[in-house]
């Protein structure tokens, strides 16, 4: 688990924080997310069950998710009308790793 994250928040507050108050702003905007090596697989194979369009650059070691690459400019996985991740239980590791530090705007990292 992060460490900035508010002392006894348990995921689902968390996620409900996420979808309620700041409406996934870590998920929207001008972010990249950066995929390990076997993330990139899984990340198209969930979005292609899903029917989500998503476009991911590869490189070396990984790939990457330009979130103003998708309509709305926001992750692909996220549903933009709830605000909710849609492969919440088993988002790539950079999403369960955030927040690694204080955040303006985010309330589950304490800032």
């Amino acid at each position: 688990m992060a460490p900035h994250l508010i002392p006894g928040l348990t995921p689902e507050d968390a996620s409900r924080i996420c979808m309620d108050q700041c409406k996934a702003a870590c998920c929207r905007g001008c972010l990249i997310l950066t995929l390990k090596g076997e993330e990139v697989a899984a990340f198209r194979g969930k979005a292609a069950a899903l029917g989500v369009d998503a476009v991911i650059t590869e490189g070396p070691g990984g790939g990457w998710v330009r979130f103003t690459d998708h309509p709305g400019e926001h992750c692909p996985m996220l549903d933009d009308a709830t605000s909710a991740c849609r492969i919440y239980g088993d988002r790539p590791q950079g999403c369960r790793d955030f927040p690694q530090k204080l955040t303006p705007g985010c309330a589950i990292s304490g800032g």
